[in-house]
């Protein structure tokens, strides 16, 4: 299996693959360290490997001498360059290439391309400083920080909104090596003072695109420095013993590193859609996002790696500090001479805040002709006949199996989400989730009598799981079931239940087997919510609604017809009903209709100037997030599509759709001040209370953050739960 975090088609794991090799082989972190104690910063041995395998000229023109491809697969490279701490000027120079074979007129790509192809010349790309050209083409000011600028020959500059295209030996250049936080590559100061530079080097309103690349580029380097550390991180602690048990099966380390899955998942998924663009214009956008993410993410892991591997991470012969020393000068270039952050809040305010074109296969077109005749049917009919429509034409509930959905494949139901964008269809929620596990799970009898009449809209199901005193535990059911003859005696109490004084069903958990493990000798229950026996109680929470209820079963009768599955393997049947429900969920955008990303910069335009300054950031930060949760589903997707393995980003999702809609409603709290507690803002602070319940509801983030750190980085369990 691929290390690669950002390779999801054949084509990319191959390329993926044979540059790890070839790191691995050349003992890439062998080379970083040596540079500690004044190894070279651009060993010979690196560099040639680069030129060989063809890397230096991956994403250059053909004509020029390159392999023609595009920045996705130049991402990959990096990735793997970033996970292995490769030494050497690669990102800076394939940097500067990229921009002069996008924004370049012909003379110039025709002159310095087949050497930053072949890698006998190395660039170096500046994307901060004072620099600025005159009329005349005089180029003058001054570059602080520059990665790869000692070994470069060709250095491309941004100059206001233009770039210039300069010989780092030209009259009026100054490089100036300096002494790096990362020893494994060189940066150095550039002055520029009275240059004269040639009117084709002057590459006029590039420099968006010029930023557009590095932000790219060196996003993808972050990725992997980002999985390296979390590996690293994970694991230690599953071999780490402290108390007489491995540090990885304390809660606090299991969440430390969810945490680092998490940061990395939304650095991949945003670092991904960016390089996947067309263009450089359209990737703007979503090149700022990778950034604004890859700032966080590489030091928040490089820093919590060193954390969780205690005092030996903070030893000279261990690698953890070589990784916080690039992620840290990293995140510092990254971050000069324009704030991505900035750009994301710039970007929703002027409608521009949209990921790349996401390109679907030919075969889609049939998907699409299908979908979009049932759309024009559809909108022909008057209101009363369209739910049938949909049910009968399987495009209610389109991945269902049939008869009642179309079977779906992944690509054809992402065809039917573009086509249905702007249809109203019923949304299902959790009858939804309780009627599909009836349709995988339930008798032939049973998918007869209740599926067609959910899809319908005729009846209506809860979802009977929580109990007092189990909390996020769905295993821990009390609620028990007796034979009798005919079928069962049914007792207990449920909690936390939406909707149930609307439903006429409800599916519960039952214990069958009282002598029987925690996960077995439950079986799982349609209970009629209008039986003798079963009172339904609302419990009005914080909004001052009543969503949720609490449900108690007095000797209710359940006939053997309504048991869904086998008696005692009803924990089978939960968990389809729960993978359901947090597909369901991860699903969404985090955001809500009542206040939204458009809202929340809107009121930021409200306050105060000296107010706005404050929150500008963490604002963009929002955004950013906001904005990813659709990129982590589309990558899920993708990686479908492309018949990967199935990835983490259901269940990082899950995760982040609760937070992150928590954090976009305190932060609209903070901008609105006083109003949003008067009645002035009511639609924010009805989305503010609410979504208190969406770091509980469906299992709380604590202990989803446990469920991420065993059952996708193989922490071990604390043995007390076993």
């Amino acid at each position: 299996m691929t290390k690669s975090a950002l390779a999801i088609t054949e084509e990319h794991i191959d390329l993926a693959n044979a540059v790890f090799g070839r790191l691995n082989r050349l003992d890439s972190r062998a080379a970083a360290r040596a540079t500690l104690e004044q190894g070279s910063s651009h060993p010979p041995q690196v560099w040639q490997a680069a030129t060989e395998q063809g890397w230096t000229g991956l994403a250059v023109s053909e004509q020029y001498g390159g392999s023609g491809f595009g920045l996705a697969e130049l991402a990959v490279v990096l990735e793997a360059q970033g996970h292995e701490l490769c030494p050497g000027p690669f990102l800076p120079s394939v940097a500067a290439a990229v921009v002069i074979d996008r924004c370049a007129p012909d003379s110039v790509r025709a002159q310095l391309l087949p050497g930053l192809a072949d890698g006998s010349t190395v660039g170096a790309l500046a994307v901060s400083g004072s620099v600025a050209v005159d009329s005349d083409g005089v180029v003058t000011g001054d570059c602080p920080a520059v990665l790869g600028a000692p070994d470069a020959q060709v250095l491309v500059v941004l100059a206001g909104a233009d770039v210039v295209v300069l010989d780092a030996a030209a009259d009026g250049v100054t490089v100036t090596r300096l002494d790096g936080l990362d020893t494994t590559r060189s940066i150095g100061s550039v002055a520029l003072r009275g240059v004269a530079v040639a009117e084709d080097r002057v590459l006029r309103g590039a420099a968006r695109r010029a930023r557009t690349v590095f932000r790219v580029l060196a996003s993808a380097e972050a990725v992997g420095v980002s999985w390296a550390t979390l590996r690293m991180a994970v694991e230690y602690a599953k071999v780490r013993e402290q108390f007489g048990r491995p540090i990885g099966t304390f809660q606090a380390v299991k969440h430390h590193a969810a945490n680092m899955l998490v940061n990395a998942e939304q650095t991949t998924a945003a670092v991904w859609d960016a390089a996947r663009a067309a263009d450089l214009d359209s990737a703007w956008f979503a090149a700022a996002v990778a950034a604004a993410h890859a700032i966080r993410t590489q030091v928040f892991n490089a820093q919590t790696n060193i954390q969780l591997h205690g005092g030996i991470g903070f030893t000279w012969e261990h690698d953890a500090h070589l990784y916080l020393r690039r992620a840290r000068t990293l995140a510092a270039v990254l971050g000069e001479g324009a704030d991505p952050l900035l750009d994301v809040v710039e970007a929703q305010r002027t409608g521009q805040a949209h990921g790349s074109k996401f390109t679907l296969p030919p075969e889609a077109e049939k998907y699409r002709r299908e979908a979009r005749e049932a759309v024009a049917t559809l909108r022909s009919l008057p209101a009363d006949k369209r739910r049938d429509f949909l049910v009968d034409s399987g495009y209610l509930v389109p991945h269902w199996p049939k008869p009642w959905g179309r079977g779906a494949d992944v690509l054809e139901q992402l065809v039917i989400e573009e086509e249905f964008a702007d249809v109203e269809r019923p949304d299902l929620g959790i009858t939804g989730w309780v009627t599909l596990t009836i349709a995988q799970a339930g008798t032939e009898e049973q998918r007869q009598r209740w599926v067609e009449p959910v899809l319908r809209g005729e009846i209506m199901w809860c979802q009977l799981f929580s109990e007092p005193n189990a909390g996020s535990d769905a295993a821990a059911v009390r609620t028990s079931a007796k034979r009798v003859d005919g079928g069962w005696r049914v007792n207990g109490q449920k909690i936390w239940t939406s909707l149930a004084d609307q439903c006429q069903w409800g599916m519960a958990t039952v214990r069958t087997d009282p002598d029987a493990p925690k996960h077995a000798g439950v079986t799982m229950m349609a209970i009629d919510m209008k039986a003798p026996g079963v009172t339904v109680n609302p419990l009005r929470g914080l909004t001052g609604t009543a969503h949720f209820n609490e449900v108690f079963f007095d000797d209710v009768f359940v006939p053997d017809s309504d048991v869904i599955g086998e008696v005692n393997k009803g924990w089978l049947v939960a968990r389809a009903t729960l993978g359901n429900e947090r597909i369901s969920i991860g699903g969404g955008s985090g955001g809500s209709t009542d206040f939204g990303p458009d809202d929340l910069v809107e009121l930021l335009d409200s306050v105060p100037a000296e107010t706005a300054a404050q929150y500008v950031r963490r604002v963009g930060e929002v955004l950013a997030e906001q904005h990813t949760l659709r990129l982590l589903n589309l990558r899920r997707i993708s990686r479908a599509i492309a018949g990967s393995e199935p990835g983490p980003e259901g269940n990082v999702t899950k995760l982040l759709v609760a937070e992150s809609g928590q954090r976009l409603g305190e932060l609209g709290m903070e901008l609105a001040g006083s109003a949003a507690v008067v009645g002035q803002a009511p639609g924010l602070t009805r989305m503010y209370l609410s979504y208190r319940a969406m770091t509980i509801a469906g299992g709380t983030s604590e202990i989803t953050r446990n469920t991420i750190a065993e059952r996708i980085l193989g922490l071990p369990r604390d043995p007390l739960l076993k």
